[in-house]
């Protein structure tokens, strides 16, 4: 079984844990090829140097059918393997050192049960919507997608920037705000969540417009069809505003034409423990706090 391993920087209380995970997969003779940069970090932190097949820097190997990546942080950290996973459509599962994991859920508790169903392949596997971005100027190198949310921030404090927005040519609205966010349904957790948009089970077939703090109070988060294409057209008083793609973020001049779609392939997320949605929802938001449950 080959193996992609994806991390990030943690702190020294999993030490002992990502230990474990290694001892487990050589357990198991997995083959293992580990991004590079979060290899050398481990061996200095932990003074322990896994055995690996081999290493990789900014893609993985192409000459390797690997059947699972694995991704070792947070939230954040999963968004950026999925960069890595792209449209290969290799499962991935996200082993959570961070603090709310939605997507990175397995904890330091069940690793050694989550690996032994990996094996037994006694896992489901869901598919989640990216979105695609384009642009007449690519702003974004060679990585266009993203797996929660596109969004469009002003630089500064200073003055609202303008947003249009249209829809299969049908024109939505004109967003005075400090910004926006098309989100996917696995995105509607994030961004858009702490900005007053819609939870959206993960298997829907939309994207969200949220607004970010928009002048005008009626305007409220809009839910559409993923099959719509979303066009956008940004003004700024300082001439540029940030845009970004789930983790990673661009300065972009003013007027530029962006359009919003469902990418075309998908993100096979690893389901273990017989966990829905709903069990996620109420544990990570923790729903249950309320004693008359």
């Amino acid at each position: 079984m080959n193996i992609a391993i994806h991390g990030r920087n943690f702190g020294s209380n999993f030490s002992g844990m990502l230990m474990q995970l290694f001892e487990m997969l050589k357990e198991y003779d997995m083959n293992l090829y580990v991004n590079e940069k979060f290899y050398n970090f481990m061996v200095e932190k932990t003074l322990f140097r896994p055995e690996v097949k081999g290493l990789y820097s900014d893609k993985l190997p192409e000459d390797v059918r690997f059947d699972f990546m694995l991704s070792i942080g947070g939230d954040g950290t999963f968004l950026e393997s999925a960069t890595f996973v792209g449209a290969s459509g290799i499962p991935m599962l996200g082993i959570n050192t961070g603090r709310l994991g939605f997507l990175s859920y397995v904890n330091s508790q069940n690793i050694r049960k989550a690996i032994e169903q990996l094996v037994n392949k006694e896992y489901t596997i869901e598919k989640r919507m990216l979105l695609e971005v384009s642009a007449e100027t690519p702003f974004y190198g060679n990585i266009n997608f993203c797996l929660n949310d596109f969004s469009i921030l002003k630089k500064s404090r200073l003055s609202m920037i303008k947003i249009k927005v249209s829809a299969d040519d049908n024109y939505i609205n004109t967003y005075w705000s400090d910004g926006l966010i098309v989100s996917t349904p696995t995105g509607s957790t994030a961004y858009s969540l702490s900005c007053g948009g819609p939870i959206v089970t993960s298997q829907s077939n939309v994207m969200l417009i949220t607004p970010i703090a928009n002048h005008n109070l009626t305007v409220r988060p809009l839910v559409i069809s993923a099959d719509s294409e979303i066009k956008i057209s940004v003004d700024s008083n300082e001439g540029s505003v940030l845009a970004s793609l789930d983790y990673k973020s661009y300065t972009i001049k003013n007027l530029k034409q962006i359009t919003v779609r469902k990418a075309n392939f998908y993100i096979n997320f690893v389901n273990l423990f017989k966990n829905t949605y709903f069990c996620t929802l109420r544990e990570k938001l923790m729903w249950g706090v309320d004693l008359r449950n």
